[in-house]
This record gives C-alpha cells, sequence and structure tokens, in this order.
C-alpha cells in the first residue's frame, strides 16, 4: 500500500520506498553464521556455521591433530615410479586401511601393531561417542579406551608427535635439540617396565 501511493503521488519517492520495502524484506532472512578463514600458507574463505569453524581451527593445530591419508592401489603405483620403498610401505598401511602421515609411513613396519590398536580403539570411541545423548553433556566415556592413540594430550612419549621419526633416525637428538624432551623421556621411562638408563 505505501509503495503503491508513493507512485501515485510522486513517482521520485517511489524508488526511496522500494529500497526501504527490500531492505526489510533482507533484513528478515537468515545471516550466515560465520566468515572463515582457513589455511596457514594459502588462505581461502569461505561463510559456514560455527562448528566447521571450530573443526576448522583444531586441524589448523598442529600440536593437537595430524593430518593422515588413506592410500589407493593407483597412489602406490604411481610412488612405484620414482620411491619403491616408498611404495612397499604406503602399500602395508593400504593392505590395513589405515591412514597415515608421511612421518608414520617411514616407520610404519615398527609403528604397525600400536596403529592397528589405535585404529580400534578409535572406531570403538566413535561407538560410544556416537551414543551420547543430544544436548550433552559431549564428554569421551571413561569407559572409551585411547591408550594406543597418539598424539593425545596425556601422553608421557613422544611416539606420534613430531619428534618421533627424529628421535628413530637420530636416537638422543632430540634431547639436545628440544628443552625438556629429556625430562619427558625420563619420565615416560619411569612409567614403563624398563628403568631409564642413569648419567
Amino acid at each position: 500500500y505505501l509503495l503503491s501511493r508513493a507512485e501515485t503521488a510522486c513517482p521520485v519517492l517511489a524508488y526511496p520506498a522500494m529500497a526501504f520495502v527490500r531492505s526489510i524484506r533482507r533484513c528478515a532472512e537468515k545471516v550466515p553464521d560465520v566468515f572463515m578463514q582457513f589455511g596457514l600458507e594459502q588462505q581461502f574463505r569461505f561463510v559456514s556455521h560455527p562448528g566447521v569453524m571450530a573443526v576448522s581451527k583444531i586441524l589448523e593445530m598442529r600440536t593437537i591433530a595430524q593430518m593422515r591419508a588413506s592410500f589407493t592401489q593407483e597412489n602406490i603405483e604411481e610412488m612405484k615410479k620414482f620411491d619403491p620403498e616408498l611404495a612397499r610401505k604406503a602399500q602395508i598401511a593400504y593392505d590395513n586401511k589405515l591412514p597415515v602421515n608421511f612421518q608414520q609411513l617411514e616407520l610404519i613396519e615398527d609403528i604397525l601393531p600400536r596403529l592397528l590398536e589405535e585404529k580400534k580403539q578409535l572406531a570403538g570411541a566413535r561407538e560410544q561417542v556416537s551414543k551420547l545423548p543430544v544436548g550433552g553433556p559431549y564428554e569421551l566415556p571413561k569407559s572409551a579406551d585411547v591408550s594406543a592413540c597418539r598424539p593425545i594430550p596425556v601422553q608421557k612419549d613422544i611416539q606420534g608427535t613430531l619428534m618421533e621419526l627424529p628421535e628413530a633416525k637420530y636416537p638422543g637428538m632430540t634431547a639436545q635439540v628440544v628443552p625438556g624432551i629429556a625430562k619427558v623421556q625420563q619420565i615416560a621411562g619411569a612409567g614403563s617396565s624398563t628403568a631409564p638408563a642413569k648419567k
């Protein structure tokens, strides 16, 4: 009614009235939740749900989560062209249906039992978490066993961390480079069945 009265009274007034009506209509629409920026080196921005933002930020924190890839047989065949040894290790991961990163791939023959146990424990934890009631509390059930999962916040060793590969290749080198890691290794050694070497 307002728009038709403005058009008949003065054609010039029709435009502000029309803009006002459209802006009210636009205010009634749902506003996007979050303007998201993803990536450290190659940034890319998009609009998304706040939950997506939280997960994306967690994935960027390299000390909390590590990216892992699942190989396909085509990937492995391409690897054979330039590195047969790496392709052999990738085949082990593929045969056991394990997602791995390249540090784990380097040590896969040594850490395969732990990775298989971790896969089993994560499957059990996912099943228990999926049964949590809607609305929370969203906490990991106390019955969930994640002792083989690495990295985790309460671990006292360097398995699954960025220091695992350097320590395997150059034993003792990480204790010299990273302050405090020797103390962590001593604590881990004290908790295991073998006592740490005395200096």
